[in-house]
């Protein structure tokens, strides 16, 4: 009997395939204000769900799509709510939490 190995790209690539755990982690980058590693982030979740599958769906070439999720990438609000709906997610916007003062 052949043990099934499991790799952190493989393990990460299966848990980005559930949409909870794809916004929490698509999230994390623009809390962080890391706007280097959104579309990283962005091309992780499109990756587990497949290119080609969202090129289709978009309109977008794969090879457009690959530049996007690059970490020099630099994509449109337009295309990150394009790319973000075609993999099932929505953007929104709420307010801060209020600070507590220290007593």
């Amino acid at each position: 009997m052949k043990k099934q190995v499991h790799t952190f790209e493989s393990d990460l690539e299966e848990k980005l395939r559930d949409p909870e755990f794809a916004s929490a982690y698509i999230m994390s980058a623009i809390v962080e204000n890391d706007l280097g590693f959104l579309p990283i982030a962005l091309g992780d979740v499109a990756k587990a769900h497949g290119i080609s599958k969202l090129a289709q769906e978009t309109g977008i070439n794969r090879r457009t799509l690959y530049k996007v999720f690059d970490k020099n990438g630099n994509p449109s609000f337009e295309l990150v709510t394009q790319i973000a709906q075609s993999l099932g997610l929505e953007l929104s916007v709420k307010p801060k939490g209020k600070k507590k003062k220290a007593s």
